[in-house]
Parts: C-alpha cells; structure tokens; sequence
C-alpha cells in the first residue's frame, strides 16, 4: 500500500504540473536577395568586384512554455542559409561577425555556402501583480525617438539593417515595477548597470536614466507626447567619461503625423558631440552603440509611407548629414500577396560628396518575400 500512495502522489504531481504547462509557438520564412553596384573607381581602389549579388534564407522560430500564472520561459532561433559574393570573398570579415558566442553556430561552411544558426532570445521570466523578472537573452528597448536611441544602452540597432525584424537582445537581468502610470526598472549585465523611471504629466510620458555604462556613467532624459495632432519625441543621454576621453553628449528628436488618407510623415535629427573617421563602404555594416547610433555629428531623417491601396504600400527614407557630404535614398514597395504571404521591393542608394560634387558610390536593389507560417 506504501508503494501505490507513492505512485498516486507520483502521477497526481505530473497531472497537475501538465495541466497547468502550456507551450506557444510560431515561425515564418523568408527569402531575402539583394544586387549590389558598387562605384567603378572604388571597386578598383578597394581591388573587389564592382557587382555582385547576395542570397539568404531565412527561418525563424519563436516559442512559449509557460507554467502556470507567473513563470514562463521564452526562445527564438535564427536559421540562415547564405550564398553569394559576401559569403563566397567573406566580405568586411562577414564569417567572423556572425559567431558572436556559444549560442551561434556555423553547421555549414563551404566556398559556396553556408548555414548559420543563432539563439538571439532565450530568458526565463516570473511575473505576479505589479512585478515582473527576466533573465537571460532578451530585448530591452528603452528608446523613445523613432530612428536612434541614445536610451537603447543594451542592444543598440543600426536603422540600415532593416532586414533583422526582431533586432538584437542582450544578456542581462531585468526587474520591473509597475504602479498605475509610473514605472520604475533595473537592468544588468557584466558591462552595464541601469535604472530607468517612467511618468506620466501634462499629457506627456517622461523618463529618466541613470546608468554605469561600460566605464562611462550616463544619465539621461526622454519624452513622447503631442503638438497638436503630430507625434514629439525625444531623447538625450550625457555620458561622463571616467577615463581621460571627452564627455559624449547623444540626443535626437523626431516628429511623425498621419493624414486622414492614410499619408504618414516622420522626421527626425541626432545630434553626437564626438564624431570619428567615417568609411562610407561601412555604412551598412557600422558598429553601432548608444554613444554612436549613426556616424555623423548631425543626423537628418525624412519619411513617407502612403498606403495606395490595402494590400500595397510605397514609401522611402533619405538620410543626410548636416554639410550633405552623405545621402542615403531608401525607396520601398511592400505587397501583402495573401494572408501569409508578404513581398517587399526596395532599394538604398548612397551619394558622397567628392570635389562639391555628389558621386553615386554605391546601389544596393534588394527584393524579401516572407511567409508567415
């Protein structure tokens, strides 16, 4: 009898932990080409082709166990398969870029192709009332500006890369803490230590930052409200060198409105008192940080996106800095083909200035096609 009440209570403690364990999962694939037309004379300085082309295929994972009320685990897995050019003549190092650590795996890497995997999402999360916990790989998006976040110290993005839908996550713990229309967060890692406070007055949602940010300390300010009927937003971060380097100030502002016939306009402008020596052949591959969302001290951006009908949108970005010695033209057609099925078509042209003089440096024509499975 001893041994059959261990049983029960064997089979009753697995009964009752299925009954309240669920799993949630979705995924989707795409296929993503582009053309690249390089300028003749810098193709010929640089001794690489002055066209070549690029293929990727891309299936994404996303899943959701979750326990209970308040424990849930949460992972995503990357699976890219590329081919062409940059892959074949490994181009800006781009093997090596994308092992970032032990949670990214090349499976297949051969002279014409190769295979990469990568965990960009992988954290445990507990959350009861006003409290909630992650650890691990996770997203922690603290910007408010549209287009670059000086706010974003943990996972920075590059507006260029508009092919990584998800954008990059970090290893950190994060605790949150709710009450009413504030909110109060801790975030940390082994290079940065953050707290971020949230509130809401006169009709604005407000935020301050402090942090120990790599060896710099920052402390920073943001908002998001209205003028009338557009969108304002800004933010700004002041970080205090604690080695012999200048102080960086980073701040950004934006505005966006939409028209009653479905027009959307957006502005915006950043501003970094440190500026480098800028490769413009990095502008699609730049190591960007919350010191160094773009590389320019000004950063000017325009938008407009105009639903012609509701399965098609056109629209296009331009970029410049403050002395137009750089234009980047980003045209786009997106096409919902079905429920599932979604085409993009789109391009990013970049013009330098040479002799006061805007030379095409390079073309970049690429076309998506996703199917959310």
């Amino acid at each position: 009898m001893k041994e059959l009440r261990k049983f029960i209570l064997f089979f009753s403690i697995i009964s009752s932990l299925q009954a309240q364990t669920s799993l949630e999962y979705d995924y989707y694939a795409s296929n993503f080409n582009s053309f690249n037309f390089l300028n003749s004379e810098l193709a010929s300085l640089t001794q690489i082709s002055n066209t070549w082309n690029d293929q990727q295929i891309h299936f994404r994972w996303n899943g959701h166990l979750y326990q209970g009320k308040n424990l849930s685990l949460h992972g995503s897995i990357r699976n890219r398969l590329f081919a062409g050019f940059t892959w074949q003549e490994n181009l800006n190092n781009f093997k090596k870029q994308l092992d970032i650590d032990f949670l990214d795996l090349t499976s297949i890497n051969t002279k014409n192709l190769g295979i990469h995997h990568q965990i960009d999402r992988l954290y445990g999360e507990w959350e009861k009332g006003k409290v909630n916990i992650r650890i691990g790989r996770q997203r922690i998006n603290w910007g408010i500006q549209n287009y670059w976040n000086s706010h974003d110290l943990f996972n920075q993005i590059n507006f260029l890369n508009f092919d990584y839908i998800e954008n990059p996550g970090t290893d950190a713990i994060r605790i949150q803490y709710y009450q009413g229309n504030n909110s109060f967060e801790i975030a940390l890692n082994s290079k940065i230590h953050a707290g971020l406070y949230k509130f809401n007055l006169y009709k604005y949602d407000f935020q301050i930052l402090l942090a120990k940010y790599y060896e710099d300390y920052s402390i920073g300010f943001g908002w998001a409200g209205q003028i009338k009927n557009a969108g304002f937003k800004g933010e700004f971060n002041y970080f205090m060198s604690s080695e012999e380097t200048a102080d960086a100030l980073v701040g950004s502002l934006s505005f966006d409105y939409s028209f009653k016939n479905g027009i959307y306009l957006s502005t915006g402008c950043l501003y970094r008192n440190q500026v480098e020596e800028f490769n413009p052949l990095s502008l699609y591959s730049l190591d960007v940080s919350a010191k160094s969302p773009m590389p320019f001290q000004y950063n000017f951006l325009y938008q407009i996106i105009y639903p012609v009908h509701p399965l098609v949108k056109i629209g296009g970005a331009l970029i410049h800095d403050a002395e137009l010695d750089i234009v980047v033209l980003n045209p786009q057609l997106s096409v919902s083909v079905s429920e599932s099925l979604d085409l993009m078509l789109g391009s990013q042209m970049t013009f330098l200035k040479i002799l006061d003089k805007l030379e095409d440096i390079n073309q970049i024509a690429y076309t998506r096609l996703q199917w959310n499975l």
